[in-house]
């Protein structure tokens, strides 16, 4: 995605401009907008933030004000209780085949109907959040689900839902609000997702690292559910996603994040293709690396879902020490 450019973007945001004026004057519950500084990094004339992937509370509300389409990834009887004004509700799996788990679903025309039927569009950006911390891994699969389709403006609240309402702009908003169908046009990225082929391929190949992002003791296959399978993807490395994570559920300092995964072998030219179980977690993953300024790292949607069940895989069962 990359720093904006001003004079690339400035011209695309009359429309969602002028859609925002409301709400920048008027707020849920009748309340009167408080005072709204622009953030550092942000300009009034373009209506544009320099931010790249994540975006604090601050720039959010900046571009949610600007007419940034704003998308609730939390669970749908959480979001009708409380959500940012405006928001559309969007659940990840809309996007991915039923009858498999997490792989996302091959036909661009299904793809592209699903994201206009959420108001997605070419031109406008899209800010996505989650319910903060643990529960944040759906935004980020939205998030790489958007940049998989072509969509080049989208962003994610650091901490999510949470840090937006500690922040205190205005009253939260209940109900359900209707998307207005969009205009995007899917034009797909395959350098942004991994198959099943190019993982066993990446088995062999040092340049890349396959990140098991779930938990040590999925890693183990410690605590296993009836239909899950135990073990982990050969020459996988296990960093947990939520490691990233600080007490308050936004992202740790980027230099200390850098020095963990680099002791894993991640560094400068290494392509890192995160896994969890079906997608979800490493999605996060994917847009943290991509925030670490990693050279386009792709996520793999199949996982250790589709990995587990493939009778010609190999995978690693180990106990622990």
């Amino acid at each position: 995605m990359g720093m904006i450019e001003a004079t690339k973007k400035a011209g695309q945001w009359s429309m969602w401009a002028a859609a925002a004026v409301a709400l920048t004057l008027s707020v849920g519950c009748g309340q009167e907008a408080a005072q709204f500084d622009t953030p550092e990094g942000c300009s009034e004339e373009t209506g544009t933030c320099e931010a790249e992937v994540f975006v604090n509370a601050e720039e959010f509300e900046f571009l949610r004000r600007q007419g940034a389409l704003v998308l609730d990834t939390r669970q749908d009887t959480t979001y009708a209780t409380g959500h940012v004004p405006g928001a559309i509700n969007i659940d990840w799996k809309v996007f991915a085949k039923p009858e498999f788990n997490g792989i996302i679903h091959e036909d661009p025309g299904f793809l592209q109907n699903e994201a206009r039927k959420h108001g997605i569009n070419d031109d406008q950006p899209v800010l996505i959040y989650g319910g903060g911390g643990s529960s944040e891994s759906a935004s980020g699969r939205v998030f790489w689900t958007l940049e998989y389709l072509g969509h080049d403006n989208v962003y994610l609240l650091d901490g999510g839902f949470d840090q937006w309402t500690g922040a205190r702009f205005e009253a939260i908003e209940a109900g359900v609000n209707e998307a207005v169908e969009g205009d995007f046009t899917v034009e797909l990225q395959p350098q942004r997702r991994a198959t099943i082929e190019e993982v066993e391929a990446a088995i062999e190949d040092e340049t890349i690292r396959l990140v098991d992002t779930r938990t040590i003791e999925e890693w183990f296959g410690e605590n296993l559910r009836n239909n899950d399978y135990g073990g982990h993807i050969p020459e996988a490395v296990h960093y947990h996603w939520e490691n990233v994570l600080s007490e308050d559920g936004t992202l740790r300092p980027a230099d200390e994040l850098r020095a963990e995964l680099e002791a894993l072998g991640i560094v400068d030219g290494t392509l890192a293709i995160p896994y969890c179980q079906s997608g979800v977690r490493s999605g996060f993953f994917y847009a943290v690396l991509k925030y670490l300024d990693y050279p386009e790292p792709k996520n793999y949607d199949g996982s250790w879902w589709e990995w587990s069940r493939d009778e010609d895989t190999v995978k690693v069962v180990e106990e622990r020490d």
